[in-house]
C-alpha cells in the first residue's frame, strides 16, 4: 500500500510540474500577433525639397496616418496631428526629372517608415517630431510625381517594398502590419508651396493587393 501511494505521488508530481512549465490557454492568445497583410492606409502630410542647386537633390514627406485598415488612428478628436497614433517619414533622392510642356515628371528613389507614436507630440512646424516614435514598418520606393508648373498641384505613384516590419501594442492586442518583401503601392494628390517651408502640402492613400 506505502509503495502505491508512492508512486502515484511521484506520478502526481511530475504532472503538476508539466503542468506548471506549460503556457495557459490565456496566455497563448495573449501572446497571439494580428497579422494584417491587406494593408489599406490614408495619408495626410506636408513635404520639404532641398534647395535649388543641392546635387543630389532631396526630398523628404512626412505626417500622419489618418487611417489603417483594422486598426483606430486616433487617440481622440479632433483628429489632426496631435491625436495621431501612427505618423510616417519618408527621405529620398532625385534621379531625374523629365519636361513635357507644363509637366514636370520627377523620379526619386528612398525610403519610407511608419512609427507607432500615442505621445501626441507630432507638429508640422518642426517635421522631425514625425519620426520619435518606434519604427513598426519599414519599405523602400520609387516614386514619380507629376508637376503642373502653372497650378503648382501635383498627383504622385509609389512602388513601396516592405523590408522590415515588427509587432506593436494596442487596447486590443499586438498588431503587425504587412510582411517583409511585401509590395503596396500609395499614391498622394497635393499643392505646391513654393519656396516654403513646407514646400507643399498633399493627402493620399496605401494598398496592397
Amino acid at each position: 500500500m506505502t509503495r502505491t501511494f508512492g508512486v502515484a505521488g511521484v506520478v502526481l508530481a511530475a504532472m503538476l510540474g508539466a503542468a506548471g512549465g506549460a503556457p495557459a490557454r490565456g496566455d497563448v492568445q495573449a501572446a497571439a500577433v494580428k497579422h494584417i497583410n491587406r494593408l489599406s492606409v490614408e495619408f495626410v502630410g506636408q513635404f520639404q525639397n532641398s534647395a535649388p542647386g543641392v546635387t543630389p537633390a532631396t526630398h523628404t514627406h512626412y505626417g500622419y496616418l489618418s487611417y489603417i485598415r483594422g486598426v483606430p488612428a486616433f487617440s481622440g478628436t479632433p483628429a489632426n496631428e496631435t491625436t495621431a497614433l501612427f505618423t510616417f517619414y519618408a527621405d529620398s533622392i532625385t534621379l531625374r526629372v523629365i519636361s513635357d510642356g507644363p509637366l514636370r515628371i520627377i523620379t526619386r528613389t528612398g525610403k519610407l517608415t511608419f512609427y507607432r507614436d500615442p505621445s501626441g507630440d507630432a507638429t508640422f512646424a518642426k517635421p522631425e517630431t514625425f519620426r520619435n516614435g518606434t519604427r513598426i514598418l519599414v519599405g523602400t520606393f520609387r516614386q514619380q510625381v507629376v508637376n503642373n508648373t502653372v497650378t503648382g498641384s501635383f498627383t504622385t505613384f509609389h512602388q513601396v517594398m516592405v523590408t522590415s516590419t515588427r509587432p506593436f501594442a494596442t487596447a486590443h492586442g499586438k498588431v503587425q502590419l504587412g510582411r517583409v518583401g511585401q509590395a503596396f503601392r500609395i499614391a498622394f494628390a497635393g499643392q505646391g508651396n513654393m519656396p516654403g517651408p513646407p514646400s507643399g502640402f498633399f493627402g493620399g492613400y496605401g494598398l496592397s493587393g
